[in-house]
């Protein structure tokens, strides 16, 4: 695996010609929402891998989607896709499956749960809540919903990838035959935090060492780590194989950690428009990866990663990212690179 390294100096951008390709590979969904005004969305377009191929569209990447989708997903989604310049021919399709279907609720904090909460589902109406379909705990149906390694390119060399949420043996499995096919470049998102709680943190080692950057969140490791403080869980997961970590946090902004190195805290920007930060995970995901294939700067690739996030909490649909303006995010990278500070260095 390559080192890679975070640079404090300014990021002048560049055009780069064409854009660097970026191979993300996860799930498609379609979601039920209950928030915390009482309205709800059913049937809305979702997944990791759509968030992430629009967050790297955003960040200047030609984005490659490999994943399943099931019976009746829209044609119109990945035609609309492809209009956009995504490359949709790692997607199969399985008309004899669901597909992936994901609720979430949200209270009046801000804080999300999937599955929504049983309560809040069984106060709505019975039309509503038939649609609040969730297969994300049924592991069978799951599994049959998510990439496999035959549903990867045979040939993989110099090829740079996002391996959003999955179970853990399923990313392990990923992660191996990519490696081994010559892949040049791994991101991993949190593989499923229920499984993690289970099986406890230590079982992430079979997982970091096989990837460059592990892109966590805080709302994962509440789930899986409890109350443990941040620097703990970076020492943690720098201990457990991982060569650089991400930790997204919410409100309290990002933070990149080298192991042996210095951490950098990176800020969020305050988006006015908030309306929904369904899949802003995600986006930082892709758009970091995107950025990081283009420019080899973590640190840089870390501010892209938040201020494509920030704008995608206007967006109610992965699709809608396709409106927004690739200047602005350029502008709030670096209104957020000016104001990253480094913090103490991490813990081998």
């Amino acid at each position: 695996m390559r080192t890679l390294r975070a640079s404090a100096a300014p990021y002048t951008a560049k055009v780069t010609a064409p854009p660097p390709e970026f191979h993300l590979a996860g799930g498609f969904s379609r979601d039920a929402i209950a928030f915390a005004d009482g309205t709800t969305e059913t049937d809305r377009i979702g997944g990791n891998a759509l968030w992430a191929a629009m967050g790297a569209r955003l960040a200047g990447a030609t984005p490659h989607v490999h994943t399943v989708v099931g019976e009746g997903y829209p044609d119109s989604v990945l035609g609309r896709l492809r209009e956009l310049g995504i490359d949709t021919s790692g997607v199969r399709r399985d008309e004899t499956i669901p597909g992936v279907r994901v609720t979430f609720s949200y209270t009046a904090d801000g804080s999300r749960r999937q599955p929504a909460d049983p309560a809040t589902v069984a106060a709505l109406p019975v039309a509503t809540r038939e649609l609040f379909i969730d297969t994300t705990r049924d592991p069978e149906q799951n599994l049959r919903a998510l990439v496999t390694v035959d549903d990867l390119p045979r040939e993989a060399s110099g090829t740079a990838w996002h391996l959003g949420l999955l179970p853990l043996a399923r990313a392990g499995q990923l992660l191996e035959r990519l490696r081994d096919t010559g892949a040049a470049y791994l991101q991993l998102d949190c593989p499923a935090r229920s499984e993690l709680a289970r099986a406890g943190v230590d079982a992430l080692a079979e997982v970091l060492p096989q990837a460059e950057v592990f892109l966590p969140s805080t709302s994962d490791t509440e789930v899986f780590a409890p109350g443990v403080p941040r620097d703990e869980l970076l020492a943690r997961f720098h201990a457990l194989g991982a060569a650089t970590v991400v930790l997204k946090c919410g409100d309290d902004g990002a933070l990149l950690s080298e192991r042996g190195g210095p951490v950098w805290h990176v800020p969020v920007f305050p988006e006015p428009a908030f309306a929904d930060a369904t899949g802003a995970g995600d986006v930082f995901g892709g758009a970091f990866g995107a950025r990081l294939r283009a420019t080899g700067d973590l640190l840089d690739a870390v501010c892209t990663g938040a201020a494509a996030a920030s704008v995608s909490t206007r967006c109610r649909s992965p699709l809608d990212l396709a409106e927004l303006d690739p200047a602005e995010v350029e502008e709030r990278r670096a209104h957020i690179a000016r104001r990253a500070s480094e913090q103490k260095a991490s813990r081998p």
